[in-house]
């Protein structure tokens, strides 16, 4: 039991334990104070790592270009407002005792076969249109064509189809 309690019998010695107790507390403050140095990240690593990040966000941009997706974003756009205006100037067609194509884009407003005119997204103006008696094309200049050579978007009711072609080659 003194073993246990030695604090409680008359030979105890005071000094010596409290000689202990202060040599524990000093190591474990050392111990303490070396975690806390182990613990943290040196200005180079860090520096470093923002260096890391810095070249992988670089590389991520190119291989995005954002320049360029804006671009098919907007030839989407001009693609799906031809093929919009090719419906409506079919059906100004097709619609009972006319038999003829639109003077203008503007007479698919005003009769009423369009709620507003779309615009081309970079210049905000209307759209190319030609016609004749038989026939009509409407076309755009696309920012990012897909092929090599040609840059119209370009619908012909002769063909009855929008494909990319070269300039010149519509509403010839």
């Amino acid at each position: 039991m003194q073993f246990l309690f030695p604090f409680l019998y008359n030979n105890f010695r005071y000094d010596k334990f409290f000689n202990v107790l202060n040599m524990t507390a000093q190591l474990i403050d050392q111990r303490f104070k070396r975690l806390i140095y182990v613990r943290g990240f040196t200005l180079i690593e860090l520096l470093i790592v923002i260096a890391i990040l810095g070249i992988l966000a670089a590389a991520v941009l190119v291989a995005i270009n954002p320049g360029k997706r804006t671009r098919q974003a907007q030839d989407a756009k001009r693609k799906n407002d031809i093929g919009a205006l090719a419906t409506e100037i079919q059906a100004y067609y097709t619609a009972p005792g006319l038999g003829q194509y639109p003077t203008s884009l503007s007479v698919l407003v005003n009769d009423k076969y369009l709620k507003q005119m779309p615009k081309d997204p970079t210049s905000t103006l209307d759209y190319n249109y030609d016609y004749g008696t038989s026939e009509a094309a409407v076309w755009a200049t696309l920012a990012e064509p897909t092929s090599a050579g040609t840059n119209l978007w370009c619908y012909e009711s002769t063909s009855g189809k929008a494909s990319e072609t070269t300039a010149g080659t519509c509403a010839d």
